[in-house]
């Protein structure tokens, strides 16, 4: 309905002979994020499954769990 977005453009510049002229080819990605894996805040050994947050039974907030670690502190009997 009423929305209002504002975009701010911090650097411009006129295209140069040794830039893709191409349309096709823009937006170019010039930086790339890694995927980074968290290990579980338990076991140290595998990677999170899961994650818990404000766990009275956690340490850390938020805290990865792997799943065996996960099962092993939060099911009694083999009941979550």
């Amino acid at each position: 309905g009423d929305c209002k977005h504002t975009i701010v453009i911090r650097d411009m510049r006129l295209i140069h002979p040794e830039d893709v002229h191409s349309r096709a080819a823009y937006p170019i990605v010039t930086f790339q994020l890694k995927q980074r894996s968290q290990k579980c805040s338990v076991c140290k050994i595998y990677m999170a499954a899961k994650v818990t947050v404000d766990d009275k039974w956690a340490q850390d907030n938020p805290c990865y769990f792997c799943d065996y670690c996960y099962s092993l502190l939060h099911s009694k009997d083999g009941n979550l």
